[in-house]
């Protein structure tokens, strides 16, 4: 199994998902001041992005990146992309979205393993199966109807095709949510295979799981209609391959709980002003791992 290895110097690594970048340039503001996070940053040896660093297109990944270079040389940066990340465009953008990533001088990690000291860090979206409440069918639909996602992402386009040689038709038509949950099932084949491949450090090293989506009931809160396009019940996994911790965001909801022994937390910065009676230490603990 081939790692990218993250370069040990503090042995801290500082997880993110939700940064939603634009929405605090809206406001002429920054979530590093209002989350007091630049020393943790700046400290770190990797900062992981989980997702949903703006609302697409592709491109605005740069403003991301050149914004973060404040605080941490882009070469410290590992991003991968979360539902937001492909509005305006289609759920086939990983390409447009790894050239920004590579463009900055960072690191696009979509179905990515990373090594840092003892601890390997398996990176992907996920999406969900719908299935969080066994109603699998119904979850789909509700997505469907109340979403953004199946109203602001394109469908995905023909690999290796250029978008301006697919009909017109193709390029505009709507995504939906089977094929969010092909790329799930994609994405869960690709944790299972890596996580059952031996540990690089052995039985002593350690395993970390960062995704956009959710992965337990423990973490999702109140259940409605639509918790089941943001979680699924990976109890499975979690069951036969105890990692050691999970991190997530999608959700804005900033919950924890170990499940198995399996420290699951949610790392969501959030939107400018939404969180805003959130305590500060709750994401300054929570998105912190030690090596």
């Amino acid at each position: 199994m081939q790692y990218q290895t993250i370069p040990y110097r503090t042995g801290e690594i500082v997880v993110l998902a939700d940064l939603h970048f634009d929405t605090y340039r809206r406001f002429s503001l920054v979530p590093s001041d209002v989350w007091g996070l630049q020393d943790m940053v700046w400290n770190a040896d990797a900062l992981i992005l989980a997702g949903d660093l703006t609302n697409g297109p592709a491109d605005r990944w740069a403003q991301v990146f050149q914004y973060l270079s404040e605080f941490i040389p882009p070469g410290r940066i590992y991003a991968f992309p979360g539902n937001h990340d492909y509005y305006s465009g289609h759920l086939s953008d990983d390409p447009a979205l790894a050239k920004v990533t590579d463009d900055a001088g960072a690191h696009f990690v979509q179905k990515q393993a990373l090594l840092h000291g003892d601890t390997r860090i398996l990176c992907c979206t996920l999406w969900t199966d719908f299935n969080l409440s066994g109603a699998q069918s119904i979850a789909m639909r509700d997505a469907d109807l109340l979403m953004a996602d199946y109203d602001r992402i394109g469908a995905p386009l023909p690999y290796g095709i250029p978008a301006s040689e697919v009909p017109i038709m193709r390029r505009d038509r709507r995504l939906k949510p089977r094929e969010t949950l092909r790329v799930h099932l994609d994405h869960r084949a690709w944790l299972e295979e890596k996580l059952a491949d031996q540990h690089p450090c052995g039985d002593q090293g350690r395993t970390v799981i960062v995704t956009h989506h959710g992965p337990h009931r423990a973490v999702a809160g109140y259940i409605d209609a639509l918790s089941a396009a943001f979680h699924s019940d990976m109890s499975d996994l979690i069951v036969r391959h105890r990692p050691d911790a999970w991190f997530f965001g999608h959700s804005h909801r900033r919950l924890r709980a170990k499940v198995l022994g399996t420290d699951i937390r949610n790392v969501s910065v959030g939107y400018a002003g939404e969180l805003i009676d959130e305590s500060i230490s709750y994401l300054r603990e929570a998105c912190l791992w030690k090596s």
